[in-house]
C-alpha cells in the first residue's frame, strides 16, 4: 500500500477555530480521493466543523465528552464497522486528548498521527508526564512549524518522532470588492484600516493592538482598527477602548464567517499575539495580498519576513507594534510592495495543496513500514 484508502481525522478541542480549519482544509483535500471521516466533540461550538465536514463529503462522528461512558464505545464502534488506515488526531498541546489516540490503537488502527497546533508552554511536571503518556501510541508527531517542535523537543521529545508540516491554506475563491467589504464594515472608502483577525483571548493579546492605538490616531486621526472575532476578553477590550479614548476608533466586528473576504477592507494586518503554532490568520492575509505586523513568537517569525512581507516587533511593546504599523500606514507604496511579497511568499511555501501532500507523504511513509516505532522519550 502506497497511500491510505481511508482516514480517520479526530479532534478532542472544544473550541477547534483555526485548528478546525486546518482539519477542513485536509478533509477538502483527500476527499474524493480518499475515504474520509471526521470524529469531534457535539458541542454548539463544533457543530460548524462537523457541519462543513459533510458538506465536504465526510462521515461525520459527533462524540460526547471523554468522561462520558458512551465515548469509548462511540469511538472504537466506528473504527471496528469502518476501519482507517490512518487515524489523525489533531489537538492544541496534545494534553486535552488522553483517550482517543489509545481507543484507536486498540481498535486496530495500522498507523495513529497526531498533530500538535500549539507550542508546549505548560511548566507542571505532571502535565509533562501526561502528555508523555498520551503520545505512547502514536507513531508519529506532526508540528506546524519549526519553532513549535522544538518546544516540544526541549522538554524530552525525540527529534526523529516529529515530521515538520507547515500549516497551509487554500486560495480564496470569489475575492470581495475592496469598496463592498468596507460598506460591509460600516468603513469609509478612504480612511486607513488596520485589521485583526482571531478569537479575543489572552493568547491572540489584542490589548497590545489597542494600547498602539492612541498614538497611531494622533499621526492619523481617521484610523478604524478592525476586530473580527468573539471570545471571553471581548467585554474587557472593550473597556480597555473606553479607557484609552480610542473608542470610537476601534470596531468589533464580532465573529464573521465572512472574515477572508473582508479582509480587502484592510490597509495592514496586524497579529499580535503572545503565543502561535503557525498563524492561519497571517496566511490569510498573505494570500490577500496584505503586508502583515506580528509579534516576533513561535510561528509567527517563520511566515513573516521582517522588513520584506511586514514586520516582526518583540511581544510585550505596543508602542514598537504602533511604529511598524505607523510606516505602514504612511507609505502606500511599501504597502503594495511588501503586500505583493505577502502573496509570493504564500504561494511559494503555504498552500494547502503543498501541506496536504506532505501529509500524504507521511502517512504513505507509516503505512509503508507497519511496524510502529515508539516514541520512547522521557521528560526533560
Amino acid at each position: 500500500m502506497t497511500g491510505p484508502r481511508s482516514i480517520c481525522f479526530y479532534t478532542p478541542s472544544t473550541d477547534p477555530s483555526g485548528m478546525g480549519a486546518h482539519v477542513l482544509d485536509l478533509i477538502a483535500a483527500f476527499a474524493g480521493t480518499v475515504d474520509v471521516s471526521l470524529m469531534a466533540r457535539e458541542l454548539p461550538r463544533t457543530q460548524w466543523l462537523l457541519d462543513r465536514a459533510g458538506e465536504l463529503g465526510a462521515e461525520t462522528v459527533p462524540l460526547p465528552s471523554p468522561r462520558h461512558p458512551r465515548f469509548g464505545p462511540v469511538v472504537t464502534g466506528f473504527l471496528s464497522a469502518r476501519p482507517a488506515d490512518v487515524f489523525h488526531c489533531h489537538v492544541g498541546t496534545g494534553s486535552e486528548d488522553w483517550d482517543g489516540v489509545r481507543l484507536a490503537r486498540s481498535a486496530g488502527c495500522p498507523v495513529v498521527v497526531q498533530t500538535q497546533h500549539l507550542p508546549y508552554l505548560l511548566s507542571s511536571p505532571r502535565r509533562r508526564h501526561a502528555y508523555f503518556r498520551a503520545i505512547a501510541p502514536v507513531d508519529r508527531l506532526i508540528a506546524v512549524s519549526a519553532g513549535l517542535r522544538r518546544t516540544y523537543e526541549r522538554i524530552g521529545v525525540p527529534s526523529g518522532s516529529f515530521t515538520t508540516v507547515p500549516n497551509g491554506i487554500a486560495p480564496l475563491v470569489q475575492r470581495l470588492p475592496r469598496a463592498e467589504a468596507r460598506q460591509a464594515l460600516g468603513l469609509e472608502a478612504d480612511q486607513p484600516v488596520v485589521l485583526t483577525v482571531g478569537r479575543l483571548t489572552h493568547m491572540k493579546a489584542q490589548w497590545q493592538l489597542l494600547d498602539a492605538v492612541p498614538d497611531l490616531l494622533a499621526r492619523f486621526p481617521r484610523l478604524a482598527v478592525v476586530l473580527l472575532g468573539d471570545g471571553p476578553l471581548r467585554e474587557a477590550l472593550v473597556e480597555q477602548a473606553g479607557s484609552l479614548g480610542v473608542a470610537s476608533a476601534v470596531r468589533f466586528a464580532g465573529h464573521r464567517s465572512d472574515a477572508r473576504q473582508l479582509l480587502a477592507a484592510a490597509d495592514v494586518f496586524a497579529l499580535p499575539s503572545r503565543c502561535e503554532g503557525m498563524p492561519l490568520a497571517a496566511l490569510e492575509a498573505m494570500e490577500a495580498g496584505l503586508p502583515v505586523v506580528a509579534t516576533r513568537v513561535v510561528g509567527s517569525e517563520e511566515v513573516v519576513v521582517d522588513g520584506v512581507t511586514g514586520a516582526l516587533v518583540p511581544f510585550g511593546r505596543p508602542a514598537e507594534l504602533g511604529a511598524a504599523l505607523a510606516r505602514l500606514l504612511a507609505d502606500p507604496a511599501l504597502r503594495r510592495r511588501q503586500g505583493a511579497a505577502a502573496r509570493r511568499r504564500y504561494l511559494a511555501g503555504f498552500t494547502r495543496d503543498r501541506m496536504a501532500q506532505e501529509t500524504a507523504a507521511v502517512f504513505a511513509e507509516l503505512l509503508r513500514t507497519a511496524a510502529r516505532p515508539a516514541l520512547t522519550g522521557s521528560p526533560a
